[in-house]
C-alpha cells in the first residue's frame, strides 16, 4: 500500500476564495497552488453561500474573502457560514486602512477563527499565514476525532463493566442489599460482587484497585470476571472472608503482579443467624445501624483487619483478622470505598467534606430509611444530599453498598422483578394474592394491577435498551392505606415519564393510549383515571414513581407531580 505524499494530501484541501476583482480571484489562485492547495473561487458573496449551502461547506478547509463586495459584505457570509461550521478558519483580505475608523478589524477579532490580511500583504507571508492555520485546524479536527473515538471506547468499556457488575438492587426470601456504583469519570476502578450462601446468606466483596481512570478500570474488570468464577471454582459455602482475601490474594500474585494493589471489604452474612463476619484489608470498616442495638458502638474496637490485598506478595490472612458482628433483622449494614469520604467543594480538593457531616447524613438516610421501611434510594440520596452542602466534586471512583436480612412487613409488600415479560407477569400474580390477603375486591385488583403491569411495560419497552434490559431489575412496594393501595415502583430506565399527555382532550388521550396497549394483548390503559394521583421522583440516577390507587370506587380528582 503505497504512501500518500504531503503534496497529495495538499491537493486535496480545498480553499474558498471570495473576491469581485478577477486579477485578485486569479492571483490568489496560483499562490494557494504553489503550496499544493486548490482554490475555488467565485465574485460574489451570493455564489459563495450556494457552494456553502447543503453541507457544501465540509469540502473546504478555510475561506478568503474580500470585505467589501457589494450589497453583502464578508461579515455577512461569516454569520452564515457560522451556523453551519462554528470554527472553519476564515480570512478577511482588504484594502481598506485599520486607520480609518471604519471598525473592520474590530468585527473581524470578535470571532475567534477570523483572520486579518492586507491585500499589499506578500505572497511568501500569506501562504505562510494560511498554511499555518489550516494545519493547526487540521490538528485540530485530528485530535478531536481521536478524542471522540477514545470517548466512545471509554464509554463502551463503562458499558463493559457494568455488565460484569451485579444486579443494582436485589431482594431474595432472605436477604436485600442496594448498591450505588458512581465512578469519577467514565470508566471505574470499584468494584462489588454478590455470591450467594446455600444458607440462606450473601457473600459481599466491595473492592477499591489503586488509582483510578484507564489502568484501574482494567485491573477492575480482571479481578470481577476472577470473582465471578470462583464459586465455580472453589466451595464458599463454609469459607471464611480470610478464606476469600487469601484466594484473592493468590491472583493478585499470580496474574496482577507488582501493577496494581486493592483496598477491600469482604463480609460474609448469615441472616438467619444474624451474624456477618467480616474483614477488611485497608478499606473503610463496616457500619451497622441497628435499632435494636443503637448503643452497639464501634463494630471493631479491637481494629483487627489487614494490608491491602496485593500491596505485599507474601501476605496471608488469618481468621484473627475478622470480626464478627451479631445484627438483628433489622439492621443496616453499610459498606463504602473511600471516595464516599473524599469528596470536595473544590477541584483543587482544598476543602473535603468534613468526617461528621458524612456521618450525619448517612445516619439521618439511615434512619429515615429504617423507618419507611426501603433503602433503595439511600446511595443515591447521599450524593445529592452532599451537594445540597456544596460537596460535589468526587476526587476517587464511589461506591456505596447497604445489606441486611429481608423480612417481608406486615404493613407492605416488597420485592424485585427482572425486567422481562414472563417475570413481570408472574409478579402481577403475586400481586393478585398480597391483594386477596388484603381483602380487595376483584375490581380493586384489576386496577392495581393495570397500574404495576403499565408501568412495567412501559419500561421493558421504553426504559432501557436491550443489553440493560437483561440484567437489570426494578423494585415493586405494595402498600395498604385507608382507602388507597399505595404502589411504588423504583427504577434505572430513561426519566422521561410513563405516561406524557399532551395538551389537549385527556379523553382522546386516553383513547389513543388504550388502543396502542390493547395490541399488545394487555387491557385498557387508564392510569391517570384511575389513580388519584402519580408522584415522580429521581434521585441521581434511580426512578421513584408512586402510584396512588383509590379503592372501593372511592376516587378522587389528583394531580401528576
Amino acid at each position: 500500500m503505497q504512501m500518500k505524499t504531503a503534496t497529495e494530501n495538499k491537493e486535496k484541501t480545498k480553499i474558498l476564495v471570495i473576491d469581485d476583482e478577477r486579477l485578485i480571484r486569479l492571483t490568489l489562485s496560483a499562490k494557494l497552488k504553489l503550496i499544493g492547495y486548490t482554490a475555488v473561487c467565485v465574485a460574489s458573496i451570493q455564489e459563495a453561500v450556494t457552494l456553502l449551502n447543503d453541507g457544501g461547506y465540509k469540502q473546504f478547509k478555510a475561506i478568503i474573502t474580500d470585505i467589501m463586495m457589494g450589497e453583502m459584505d464578508g461579515f455577512v457570509l461569516r454569520d452564515i457560514l457560522r451556523g453551519m461550521d462554528p470554527t472553519m478558519p476564515v480570512f478577511f483580505i482588504t484594502a481598506l486602512d485599520p486607520e480609518e475608523g471604519s471598525g473592520f478589524l474590530k468585527r473581524i477579532m470578535e470571532d475567534n477563527y477570523s483572520f486579518y490580511l492586507p491585500k499589499s500583504v506578500k505572497a511568501e507571508m500569506l501562504l505562510k499565514r494560511v498554511q499555518s492555520i489550516v494545519n493547526s485546524r487540521r490538528i485540530e479536527e485530528i485530535i478531536s476525532e481521536k478524542t471522540k473515538e477514545v470517548t466512545e471506547a471509554l464509554t463502551l468499556a463503562s458499558y463493559v463493566q457494568r455488565s460484569m457488575l451485579p444486579q443494582r438492587m436485589n431482594i431474595s426470601e432472605t436477604a436485600f442489599y442496594i448498591t450505588g456504583w458512581q465512578p469519577k469519570e467514565v470508566v471505574s476502578g470499584d468494584l462489588f460482587e454478590v455470591m450467594p450462601l446455600s444458607d440462606g446468606g450473601n457473600f459481599y466483596i466491595l473492592g477499591d484497585i489503586q488509582g483510578h481512570g484507564t489502568s484501574a478500570a482494567l485491573s477492575m474488570m480482571a479481578v470481577q470476571s476472577f470473582l465471578k468464577q470462583l464459586p465455580y471454582r472453589e466451595d464458599i459455602s463454609k469459607a471464611s472472608p480470610a478464606h476469600i482475601a487469601n484466594l484473592i490474594q493468590n491472583f493478585f500474585s499470580n496474574t496482577l503482579g507488582a501493577f496494581s494493589y486493592m483496598t477491600a471489604l469482604i463480609c460474609r452474612h448469615q441472616p438467619k443467624e444474624g451474624i456477618v463476619d467480616w474483614l477488611s484489608c485497608g478499606a473503610p470498616d463496616l457500619h451497622v445501624l441497628d435499632p435494636e442495638n443503637p448503643n452497639g458502638g464501634d463494630c471493631n474496637p479491637e481494629k483487627r483487619g489487614g494490608l491491602p490485598i496485593g500491596l505485599i506478595a507474601d501476605t496471608v490472612y488469618s481468621e484473627e483478622d475478622v470480626v464478627r458482628t451479631h445484627v438483628s433483622n433489622s439492621a443496616l449494614c453499610v459498606a463504602f470505598t473511600d471516595g464516599l469520604l473524599d469528596i470536595y467543594k473544590d477541584e483543587g480538593g482544598y476543602e473535603q467534606m468534613p468526617e461528621s457531616l458524612h456521618q450525619k447524613l448517612q445516619y439521618e438516610l439511615l434512619t429515615e430509611a429504617g423507618d419507611n421501611g426501603s433503602v433503595v434510594t439511600v446511595p443515591y440520596k447521599f450524593l445529592m444530599a452532599c451537594d445540597a452542602y456544596g460537596y460535589s466534586v468526587l476526587s476517587d471512583d464511589v461506591t456505596e453498598l447497604i445489606f441486611g436480612a429481608f423480612v417481608q412487613r406486615a404493613d407492605f409488600w416488597e420485592k424485585t422483578v427482572p425486567i422481562n415479560s414472563t417475570d413481570i407477569d408472574k409478579m402481577a400474580q403475586e400481586i393478585e394474592q398480597w391483594c386477596m390477603a388484603q381483602g380487595l375486591g376483584f375490581a380493586d385488583i384489576t386496577k392495581v394491577q393495570l397500574v404495576f403491569e403499565e408501568k412495567m411495560m412501559n419500561l421493558h419497552d421504553h426504559g432501557y435498551d436491550i443489553r440493560e434490559r437483561a440484567r437489570e431489575q426494578a423494585c415493586v412496594r405494595l402498600r395498604k392505606l385507608e382507602k388507597t393501595v399505595e404502589l411504588t415502583i423504583w427504577d434505572f430506565g430513561t426519566p422521561e415519564p410513563s405516561i406524557s399527555v399532551a395538551a389537549g382532550s385527556l379523553d382522546v388521550e386516553m383513547e389513543l393510549k388504550n388502543r396502542e396497549f390493547s395490541a399488545r394483548g394487555r387491557g385498557r390503559l387508564m392510569v391517570r383515571e384511575i389513580c388519584n394521583g402519580i408522584k415522580r421522583n429521581r434521585f441521581g440516577i434511580l426512578n421513584e414513581t408512586v402510584y396512588f390507587i383509590p379503592m372501593d370506587g372511592m376516587q378522587e380528582s389528583g394531580d401528576e407531580k
